[in-house]
């Protein structure tokens, strides 16, 4: 007997959805954010990209503890930083302790987005208290709100572009990392100082900041060696920078909103495209995408005479950034790699070579 005919649907394959709701999701949601003017709209955009990664959305009870957390993250952060600030010396001495709990805690198994929330805190506060408290108060508010709705608008993307077919076998759960003592030590002394370095020079440069809690995130979850991260890094965020410069220039030649939207749109799916590719830096796209966001979206709101320097000073102090941390690394794997060397002989402890000795005729 002939078989009855199924429906004539096409299912995509999850690369391509995976594209479309990336692409998609990230482009439609920076128009909203500018064309609404809401606070902090360009952090709720790259929380958005970090959430559309992932193979499905947060579950709510994993969003209610990131609100949670972020909220009392913030919060400690913005009130502890307000009663040291007096006191530079213990001020510094609690940042880089902050900083340093963070990576330990990356090393035991915390989510990504957690460690984003909990570096926001323990950079990006105690600087923006130095500067503004008001501004800082307002981060304190704005980034956990931002957050519940970056997630909302994540459901809604993955209603509209839910996932398809699933090749066999599905990706290996990555393990612990090696040597987590010497990771985290290894991410402190580039981190730490490059942190100190924007409290003494006064910066409140919000947008380099946020950038630097997520690299620094990103180094944290790293396990290879740090000049090959780094340079990883270098070339995610340039690309980042470039398909920014892209759209800048396209709405210097149109200045109007619509050509800026557009053009983030086109950047973001490219970006998209590249991260589901079969390339073997795929995995970059997703920092490329985020660091586009951070430039473009300081750099139009508002159009202005200054817009272009704007772009320029965000550029050199990324750039900045990413010479430092590549230089740092170079210098931190030389004298402290990530797997101690086995061909230096092992000393013994000082208190044991003194009983040897005594010990002797």
């Amino acid at each position: 007997m002939p078989t009855k005919a199924k429906p004539n649907t096409v299912q995509r394959p999850e690369a391509e959805q995976r594209a479309l709701r990336l692409g998609v999701g990230a482009g439609l949601h920076f128009a909203l954010a500018i064309l609404i003017g809401w606070q902090l709209s360009t952090i709720c955009t790259v929380f958005v990209v970090l959430f559309l990664q992932a193979p499905a959305p947060a579950p709510v009870p994993a969003i209610k503890m990131l609100t949670m957390q972020g909220i009392v993250f913030l919060s400690a952060s913005w009130v502890i930083s307000g009663l040291l600030e007096p006191y530079p010396v213990v001020f510094l001495g609690a940042l880089a302790l902050a900083v340093a709990t963070c990576f330990y805690w990356s090393t035991r198994g915390a989510g990504m987005l957690s460690v984003v929330l909990a570096l926001m805190a323990a950079l990006m506060l105690p600087t923006l208290v130095i500067t503004s408290q008001q501004l800082a108060l307002i981060l304190v508010i704005w980034v956990p709100v931002n957050l519940f709705l970056a997630w909302l608008w994540t459901v809604f993307m993955f209603k509209l572009f839910p996932p398809g077919t699933m090749p066999a076998g599905g990706a290996a759960k990555p393990g612990p990392p090696p040597n987590p003592e010497r990771l985290v030590w290894r991410m402190s002394l580039v981190t730490i100082p490059f942190a100190i370095y924007f409290y003494l020079a006064g910066s409140a440069a919000l947008v380099t900041l946020l950038f630097v809690a997520i690299l620094s995130q990103q180094l944290a979850a790293a396990t290879a060696a740090g000049p090959t991260v780094a340079k990883g890094m270098l070339k995610a965020n340039v690309i980042g920078g470039i398909a920014a410069i892209f759209a800048y220039n396209m709405t210097i030649i149109a200045p109007l909103m619509l050509v800026a939207l557009l053009a983030f749109g086109v950047v973001a799916l490219l970006l998209a495209g590249w991260l589901v590719s079969d390339r073997a830096d795929a995995s970059l796209a997703g920092s490329a995408l985020s660091t586009s966001v951070i430039l473009f979206g300081g750099s139009i709101a508002p159009f202005g005479d200054d817009a272009d320097v704007k772009m320029i000073d965000r550029l050199s102090q990324i750039g900045t950034a990413l010479v430092f941390v590549l230089i740092a690394y170079i210098v931190v794997d030389a004298f402290f790699p990530l797997k101690p060397r086995e061909d230096q002989p092992k000393r013994r402890p000082l208190l044991h070579r003194l009983r040897r000795d005594r010990a002797q005729p």
